[in-house]
């Protein structure tokens, strides 16, 4: 089963993506608007069936080749993805309430903190970092594509 992981978690993944990119198309599309809400997700899914493709076709090929699976370096990190998918839950629930740019610079420093060593965290750096990634898509929404931005409390 072990060398079967990526070819089986590729498969899937671009299955996955097929059924979000379907949804997607059926995102509502105003008659005056070139770009409308269903845009970056279709960008999205295309680009996560790619990656997924890629990971089928390299796993296709260890299969072929008799590979075994591979001894990892590191441990997994069960609790840090766990921690994210929590993360990811409340910044959803708070996205509408509180606003995309507070809730999203307080999602992107967390997420930033959870992937980092311990010992090498920088928050005054991630903060920076956060609030103008932040900033430029908030932007990118609002003026070049024209999409409506939960404002929250701001």
């Amino acid at each position: 089963m072990g060398k079967y992981k990526d070819l089986i978690s590729g498969v899937c993944g671009m299955i996955l993506s097929a059924v979000f990119f379907m949804l997607s198309v059926q995102i509502g599309l105003k008659e005056k608007d070139a770009i409308g809400a269903s845009f970056l997700p279709k960008i999205v899914t295309v680009m996560m069936f790619s990656m997924f493709a890629i990971v089928t076709y390299r796993g296709m090929k260890d299969v072929k080749a008799g590979k075994e699976e591979k001894k990892l370096d590191y441990a997994p990190n069960f609790k840090g993805v766990a921690l994210m998918f929590i993360a990811m839950l409340v910044y959803a629930y708070l996205l509408k309430p509180v606003g995309f740019i507070i809730t999203s610079i307080l999602f992107l420093m967390a997420a930033i903190c959870l992937m980092t060593k311990k010992e090498e965290l920088k928050p005054v750096k991630y903060t920076v970092i956060a609030v103008i990634v932040v900033i430029f898509i908030y932007f990118i929404f609002m003026e070049v594509f024209g999409i409506r931005i939960p404002k929250g409390i701001l």
